[in-house]
């Protein structure tokens, strides 16, 4: 046994003295790595408001000033209006709306007039890009949806895009009698005629039709208008994934990835329509992935955190809480002049 065994420890420093460049470099490898750049572009919000849901939907949840324009009457329009104009000033870049009539409060699916007076209200303050529903149905006719009849009106109405400078482009295929089906045929007819007429489509997939959506429309080259706007569905539509974990986090990035793995990177523009319950932490972890878009407000997202019962007060609550996460994650929100850059969208007016 050693005389004096703690002789070692009298050799040891027991302050801290400068290291040589090289041994913190070896140590803290995060020095001399490249840049990450999952999350360096900016985050263009889509705000949808006020949702499509019957008024007793909200009554009978105890809500009784949401969502706008609901009770009807003169302030009708006003109301919605002034949502779509708050949710711009918010952050929001790009606006899904149903309209509101003022004759019982209900949406309307097809009512380009309405839409269009109450788009004019808002474009009076604001700009932003149209992305509403553009089809509908005319079931004596066929059971598939039919892409070009809305968006012709809109088109005529708005003398160029102004109504509908987006248009939706669905997956959600019909799960019962009584719903219009998204054939591969309409679906395909819509597409041609958007591009023609400078309606960007938005790509609202499903993740079980990305492949089949890409084989139809993108690797055939019938949709051509690239960056490919791709709004991935989820907690929507009969979801049965994202109403628990940590189901709806995987999903999240699996979903995102199958796009990625499969489509290059400066093709798309791609993100998320989170929904239902767990819609937050979806949207955070696909900000965290790099998602382009997000989409928010009063049409999917009822409760603002899964884990409380609080909910919006007003349609730009959930953009403004959006906004805070965005900047909070190091990221900018896009402005509508980014926005429309990001995505090739312009404003088309003819005389």
């Amino acid at each position: 046994m050693a005389k004096n065994p703690f002789k070692y420890m009298e050799t040891l420093n027991t302050v801290h003295s400068p290291m040589d460049p090289k041994q913190i470099e070896a140590h803290y490898g995060h020095y001399i790595r490249p840049k990450i750049s999952t999350m360096d572009k900016k985050v263009v919000i889509e705000a949808a408001i006020p949702g499509w849901q019957p008024i007793w939907w909200w009554r009978a949840r105890g809500v009784e000033n949401l969502p706008p324009g609901a009770n009807g009457g003169t302030t009708c329009i006003q109301e919605q209006a002034d949502a779509i104009i708050e949710c711009v000033k918010a952050g929001a870049a790009v606006i899904h709306t149903h309209p509101r009539d003022p004759s019982d409060g209900m949406n309307r699916i097809h009512a380009p007039k309405l839409l269009g007076e109450i788009m004019d209200q808002a474009f009076n303050e604001v700009d932003f890009i149209t992305a509403h529903h553009t089809w509908g149905w005319d079931y004596t006719k066929s059971w598939e949806t039919d892409y070009v009849s809305y968006p012709k009106e809109l088109l005529k109405l708005g003398k160029g895009n102004k109504y509908v400078q987006c248009g939706m482009v669905m997956s959600m295929p019909g799960y019962s009698q009584g719903r219009a089906i998204h054939s591969h045929r309409s679906i395909i007819e819509g597409v041609k005629f958007f591009e023609k007429n400078c309606i960007k489509p938005m790509y609202s997939v499903e993740a079980f039709a990305f492949e089949e959506m890409k084989t139809t429309l993108f690797d055939t080259g019938i949709s051509n208008w690239k960056p490919y706007w791709i709004a991935l569905q989820l907690g929507k539509h009969l979801d049965q994934f994202t109403y628990q974990d940590p189901w709806s986090y995987r999903l999240t990035i699996n979903c995102m990835e199958m796009v990625k793995r499969n489509m290059p990177d400066e093709d798309i523009f791609l993100g998320l329509h989170p929904a239902g319950r767990n819609w937050l932490p979806m949207a955070v972890i696909g900000l965290l992935y790099g998602a382009q878009v997000i989409r928010v407000g009063l049409e999917d997202q009822f409760y603002l955190y899964p884990h409380k019962d609080d909910i919006p007060t007003k349609a730009s609550e959930n953009v403004e809480l959006l906004v805070k996460i965005i900047k909070d994650l190091g990221r900018e929100v896009a402005t509508v002049k980014e926005a429309r850059e990001m995505t090739g969208v312009k404003l088309i007016k003819k005389d």
